[in-house]
């Protein structure tokens, strides 16, 4: 038998909602999240209460489809169905404003069997949780509806016609094709995507940008203090001065990569039961990816130190600047999920540049070719930043 394949693309986390099968007296397909049904053959559905969401239902129908969507809803392994608050029903005003008060993120109203099936929505809840959530509520409904009106089809057609008209839906639906999750990666791949793989690259470039605050403050004391000025007396250039400082600060951002390696190898598989972190074999593309985001790093710091004349100049703008490129740049939420303006602003963060990299070498098991574009990115960055802060530093005060 063929398999349908639902492909999905590693650094990206999605919910899929299908129709599951069940081989009980109605041959008729229940619908459910596809995370949470198993082998149509058995028609058996993995539960975690932890992951049940409460959903307010109002139910004014009392017929077969309210209590057929009721049994549906809740034994899906993500929802349950709340249709008391204490020991009376819930009806459509207390479910409106309990949503409204935030107690409850969901609710279903079934008011006539000839009006609309209303679904009440949380407005302050985040646009990707609404998304996934309301599709699963969708299918589930639109599944339910789908199978009484197929069963009322057929409880319609004469006596002797059922048994053979349940019977060709059932074998039908017995040799439909399972669904079966794949992620795009290369053939015989032994790294599998999971949220170590897709968050530690954030991590690593957000503690690296973060050495502005140092850099920056380390720079303004030594103008504030004359020492920069004695420096400048010396016979050497401004650019061998802001080496060294460059050297120092790379030492600096290469401990922080390895102590963030560590976290992801041991400390959080170790101690908090996450997966462990899996590197590939790319370890020289690995090296250029961490040197060229360090230099990145680096380069915007001695920029803010250039550029600052206080040290509560520097925090403020550094900590800020940072922050904003880390959020627009997938370090604390999938890009994907941004709107498309800020997806296009992110490709010119440094911070995407790197985290990019990191995603390819982790994820998609690439090599030095396929980051060499984001590595001239961040190394012309550097260049840039030095450039800028030797022409600054060189001008005449």
């Amino acid at each position: 038998m063929q398999h349908a394949k639902i492909v999905v693309y590693p650094e990206k986390r999605i919910s899929v909602v299908v129709q599951g099968y069940s081989r009980a007296d109605h041959p008729v397909p229940d619908a459910c999240p596809a995370h949470f049904c198993s082998d149509p053959g058995t028609g058996k559905r993995a539960e975690n209460p932890k992951l049940q969401n409460p959903i307010l239902f109002a139910d004014r129908l009392k017929n077969n489809f309210s209590e057929k969507l009721r049994i549906n809803l809740d034994s899906s392994g993500f929802f349950k169905t709340v249709d008391k608050i204490g020991k009376v029903a819930v009806n459509d005003a207390q479910a409106r404003e309990l949503i409204r008060q935030g107690a409850y993120e969901f609710g279903v109203i079934l008011s006539s069997a000839d009006s609309a099936i209303i679904l009440l929505i949380d407005p302050t809840l985040q646009e990707s949780v609404k998304i996934s959530t309301k599709n699963s509520l969708y299918f589930i409904i639109k599944g339910t509806q789908t199978k009484e009106s197929m069963n009322d089809i057929v409880a319609n057609l004469p006596g002797n016609m059922q048994p053979v008209i349940r019977g060709m839906i059932s074998e039908k639906m017995r040799k439909l094709p399972p669904i079966k999750e794949i992620y795009a990666l290369r053939e015989k791949s032994a790294i599998q995507p999971n949220v170590i793989q897709n968050n530690v690259p954030g991590f690593i470039l957000f503690a690296m940008f973060f050495i502005v605050i140092p850099l920056a403050g380390s720079l303004i004391t030594e103008k504030n203090e004359g020492s920069f000025q004695r420096l400048r007396s010396l016979p050497v250039r401004l650019s061998a001065i802001l080496g060294g400082k460059v050297l120092a600060y790379l030492v600096v951002c290469l401990l922080q990569f390895i102590l963030m390696m560590l976290l992801g190898i041991w400390v959080l598989p170790t101690f908090f039961g996450f997966p462990v972190l899996l590197l590939g074999n790319q370890y020289a593309a690995i090296m250029l990816a961490t040197v060229a985001a360090s230099l990145a790093a680096i380069g915007f710091g001695i920029i803010v130190g250039a550029v600052a004349t206080t040290h509560n100049q520097a925090a403020l703008f550094g900590s800020v600047m940072v922050v904003l490129l880390g959020i627009i740049s997938g370090t604390f939420l999938p890009i994907h999920i941004m709107p498309l303006f800020i997806q296009y602003v992110s490709y010119l963060s440094p911070i995407r540049w790197g985290i990019d990299n990191y995603l390819n070498l982790f994820i998609r098991e690439g090599n030095i070719s396929s980051i060499l574009p984001n590595t001239i990115l961040l190394i012309l960055f550097f260049g840039f930043a030095m450039i800028t802060s030797i022409a600054i530093f060189a001008k005449p005060k």
